[in-house]
């Protein structure tokens, strides 16, 4: 591996240490028992740097989720956001909360607010402001927790926006 991808590994490392530091407590069994959800957003915009910048600032509002990678795809002229964050459940295990719904829903808005597709020239088969939304599990989290969220962020879109959302399962 060349002196730079590891210093790139490093750096997501480091993150990954800093974001489960802050987020959990010390105490190994918790951050054992934690659950985190995964979330690649993917925007249809790679050269406006000033729109860029803003989708980035969004998602940096609330320091409780982490944007760990951020993947340009050249040849479709698009960005891929990977963020990560903790679920909150009530006392009965009902998923309640995730810092992570209002990070993409912050930049859902700013994308659509910086982004004009009548100027964007991709070839991505899948063109809109916002183009793909995935979710992976990591840590303990289930299917239904992603799933759960996947609903939650595919109807704010739907109805903020008045454009087609769908899931796949």
């Amino acid at each position: 591996m060349s002196h730079m991808g590891l210093d790139s590994l490093l750096v997501k490392n480091v993150k990954w240490i800093i974001f489960l530091s802050f987020c959990f407590p010390k105490d190994m069994k918790s951050i054992k028992q934690s659950m985190l959800l995964c979330c690649k957003l993917y925007v249809s915009e790679s050269r406006n740097l000033g729109a860029l910048d803003s989708i980035e600032r969004a998602g940096r509002l609330d320091g409780e989720t982490v944007i760990v990678n951020k993947f340009q795809d050249q040849a479709y002229h698009r960005i891929g956001y990977t963020l990560v964050s903790y679920i909150v459940h009530d006392s009965t295990r009902n998923l309640i909360y995730s810092p992570l719904q209002q990070s993409l829903q912050s930049m859902v808005e700013a994308a659509y607010e910086a982004i004009n597709l009548e100027l964007h020239c991709g070839a991505h088969p899948w063109l809109g402001v916002v183009d793909d939304i995935v979710f992976h599990l990591l840590a303990q989290a289930s299917l239904e927790e992603a799933t759960w969220f996947a609903r939650k962020a595919a109807v704010f879109i739907s109805n903020k926006f008045n454009v087609h959302a769908s899931i796949s399962i």
